[in-house]
């Protein structure tokens, strides 16, 4: 028998108050949503005084877990930037892609390529012209813009719509020598002569109206999912190198300062109601600007893990990055694993390899069979090198798999396949094929 009654027990749970709430929001800020936080704040707090923000030494220290004798340690500040970072699109992901499938010799060539694109995602200049601009051979800017065809979304860096449906095609193992007769023939569907495309591909016309359902499925203008080009954002932090390590910095270039207004505090008097009012508007000033400080250090901390970690990606470049998971920096720096989610999202580093977002760093592991650990963005890298490289000799998956074993990279067959797939890059066969007909 259920009888009500009055139990006393003690437990804990977490308020979020509104300092803590503050405090979030701010870590998830980029720069420029922090700068118009920031305006919008002041706004309404008279405590509060935004000044444009200076060139001057703003130093505030990282965590002190780099010692004298360590090869990779950092020094932290603030800085000014010396380059840009995209903000978050479509166009981004591409740049990212870009720089995991271009080599970083070849990475100039393919950002000219990209820049040079019409609104319809096509080259309007030839591949020669464009080489003549950057002083490159133009062959080794076409290989380039071959590669750059069959990322996402496919079709992108063609030179005609023919071009760019059979990079649409080939990815979807769809471009057999029929639907290629099709595409040579695009005039003819043009005019809609449906009898001699019918001879020409050898086929019935229930066949011939598969092929053309195929055809209307595609994108004949793939650049249209990519916004123009929109004013860029500053990097959250700069990595230097600094001796025979690395300089770690915090950009605050687009970040206003903000400080208290002291003399407007010393006159409150708290005895009346509007002095009870200035005083909570004080007190937001105050934790505003703590959580502020709060960020800097927060940023600082988790950068200079991250790049700690990853120091042979700044020497070496998207091949030597190391596996590396969100709790193992939450580790490293105390926080939460939240914590971190929040301030590498959105965030951007100025590297010697260049600007990237702070989620790059991040990434899978395979073990081999020694108990070592490679990073997943390491491998695509190198495969994605091996394949830009084989020239006439077609690697299928079978050698790609065995090459990338002899130089120490724990991967089976089925694993290349999946990431050769994930990079947009065509079978065996079919590239064959395509260096058959070029």
């Amino acid at each position: 028998m259920l009888v009500p009654g009055l139990i006393q027990r003690q437990s804990q749970s977490l308020v979020m108050t509104p300092q803590l709430r503050q405090a979030i929001a701010l870590l998830q800020y980029t720069q420029t949503d922090l700068a118009q936080h920031l305006q919008q704040v002041c706004e309404t707090n008279p405590f509060l005084i935004l000044e444009p923000g200076d060139t001057a030494s703003d130093a505030t220290s990282a965590s002190d877990d780099f010692h004298d004798d360590d090869p990779d340690r950092f020094t932290a500040a603030s800085d000014r930037p010396e380059t840009a970072a995209p903000p978050p699109s479509n166009r981004d992901d591409l740049i990212l892609q870009i720089r995991l499938s271009i080599s970083p010799d070849e990475q100039q060539a393919a950002f000219h390529l990209l820049d040079s694109l019409d609104e319809t995602g096509r080259l309007p200049v030839s591949v020669t012209d464009l080489a003549a601009e950057i002083h490159m051979d133009a062959p080794k800017l076409e290989a380039i813009r071959q590669t750059l065809m069959h990322l996402e979304p496919a079709g992108l860096f063609a030179r005609s719509l023919e071009e760019c449906l059979a990079a649409q095609l080939r990815l979807r193992n769809r471009l057999d020598p029929a639907m290629q007769i099709l595409l040579d023939n695009l005039d003819l569907l043009a005019r809609r002569d449906w009898r001699k495309l019918r001879e020409k591909c050898a086929l019935d016309q229930d066949d011939l109206l598969d092929m053309l359902a195929e055809i209307q499925a595609l994108d004949p203008r793939p650049g249209l999912s990519l916004p123009p080009p929109t004013p860029p954002i500053e990097p959250d932090l700069i990595v230097r190198p600094n001796g025979s390590g690395f300089r770690l910095t915090l950009n605050t270039r687009l970040l206003p300062k903000l400080r208290l207004d002291d003399t407007l505090r010393a006159q409150i008097d708290s005895r009346t109601e509007a002095g009870k009012i200035l005083l909570a508007c004080a007190t937001e000033a105050n934790a505003l600007i703590r959580a502020l400080q709060s960020r800097k250090q927060s940023l600082l901390t988790v950068g200079s893990a991250i790049i700690q970690h990853q120091a042979d990606f700044l020497r070496d470049g998207p091949a030597a990055l190391r596996p590396l998971t969100m709790r193992e920096i939450a580790e490293r720096t105390e926080l939460h694993e939240s914590t971190i989610s929040r301030i590498v999202s959105n965030k951007y580093i100025d590297t010697p390899q260049g600007t990237v977002p702070l989620k790059l760093f991040f990434s899978t592991a395979l073990t081999s069979e020694d108990g070592t650990t490679q990073s997943a963005h390491a491998i695509q890298h190198r495969l994605q090198a091996l394949i830009s490289a084989e020239g006439d000799n077609v690697l299928s998956d079978d050698a790609l798999t065995t090459l990338l074993q002899q130089e120490g990279f724990s991967i089976q067959r089925r694993t290349v396949a999946k990431y050769r797939e994930g990079l947009g890059i065509a079978k065996s066969s079919q590239r064959k094929r395509l260096r058959r007909t070029s």
